[in-house]
């Protein structure tokens, strides 16, 4: 999935690029496709600034490759402040599909775990790194269309939701709220995009759309009358073998461990800390604007309805609060306490109100 963004001025492309710098890490490859002209140098001057770097940012159409110094002190991406390494600017313009890239040292740089490569007319590459963002522009009447989008060997892809969502045997009305979930979050998500903040909807998209995959193995009880389909004999007894299998295992848990296991750690985490009392008990984890998004969203989805964030918890406490005991109950009055400054927090600045949901 694509996040997609609008700029009609090279400013705003330079400001587009600065956003992204914030979000790389060491290591992290950033692959620009897109025809002369379409604002691919200007946003890498942007990730240059973002990175700390005051030198003249050129494209190196002859030289291939320019080599800079990041992570200098006054960057406001922590993450290089105490691991400096180089920013590889490449520019692949006057190379064909399918030309050695060793001699021009990409093979090298990309091997660095202390580097950010950055490298234009990507399509020239015949194997592009498992794990890396790709940006796409082009070129519009009065404006650049610049898309976003994130590849990772750690994240869930879209187009394999389906199947763990039939291998877990999801109930129908679990999608139902898992589905409502995920219209939240994107909606949110598409007015951040708006404000240009870089968002990785391929870890939010498919983390909303399986944070309950397991939610069948711990409810309170299974009753019949509450699913929405026909149940066979087949189905029922693979729920209740998932039920003892993984008796007074929280649902985020079964779900998380379950996507760790299979090397999908990012995904895993995301599903984790959608857990309610994370918020209160380990509020560190939920670290990220996608982490937050997706939290949020499943406390304002009521089964399949959008609620205000007062009745999802009024909800919580007539369904629930029944059985906890009093150092539960205490804890649960704090996670709402900070889910309700958490919506504050989240919706400042923005175009949308949480009532526009």
């Amino acid at each position: 999935m694509r996040a997609t963004y609008i700029t009609k001025s090279p400013e705003e492309t330079i400001n587009l690029g600065e956003r992204l710098a914030y979000r790389l890490s060491p290591g992290d490859c950033v692959l620009l496709y897109g025809d002369l002209g379409s604002g691919k140098t200007h946003f890498v001057k942007g990730v240059a600034k973002g990175l700390g770097i005051n030198n003249i940012i050129k494209s190196p159409t002859f030289a291939y490759v320019n080599r800079y110094t990041i992570g200098k002190l006054e960057t406001r991406n922590s993450k290089f402040e105490a691991n400096h390494g180089h920013l590889y600017h490449y520019d692949l313009y006057r190379l064909n599909a399918g030309d050695d890239l060793t001699s021009i040292g990409l093979t090298e740089s990309l091997d660095d775990d202390r580097a950010i490569n950055v490298v234009e007319w990507a399509d020239r590459m015949i194997e592009v790194p498992k794990k890396h963002i790709g940006v796409y522009f082009e070129t519009k009447s009065d404006h650049h269309k610049i898309q976003v989008r994130f590849v990772d060997p750690e994240i869930v892809m879209p187009d394999q939701i389906e199947s763990f969502l039939n291998e877990w045997l999801t109930p129908v009305h679990v999608q139902g709220h898992i589905k409502k979930t995920t219209e939240v979050a994107m909606k949110i998500a598409e007015a951040y995009i708006r404000q240009g903040e870089i968002i990785n909807l391929n870890l939010i998209y498919p983390s909303a759309m399986m944070h309950d995959i397991a939610r069948v193995c711990d409810f309170y009880k299974l009753d019949k009358s509450n699913f929405k389909e026909k149940i066979t004999k087949e189905k029922l007894e693979r729920w209740e073998e998932m039920r003892e299998r993984y008796k007074d295992i929280h649902h985020a848990d079964i779900a998380s461990e379950f996507f760790r296991k299979l090397g999908y750690k990012k995904t895993a985490e995301c599903i984790y800390v959608h857990k309610s009392r994370v918020l209160a008990t380990e509020p560190e984890r939920i670290d990220t604007l996608e982490k937050k998004i997706v939290y949020y969203s499943d406390k304002r989805v009521k089964h399949d309805e959008v609620v205000p964030l007062k009745e999802r918890f009024r909800d919580g406490w007539e369904r629930y609060g029944e059985h906890d005991d009093t150092g539960t109950k205490k804890l649960f009055k704090e996670v709402e306490k900070r889910t309700f400054t958490l919506e504050k927090e989240l919706f400042e600045g923005l175009d949308i109100k949480p009532e526009d949901l």
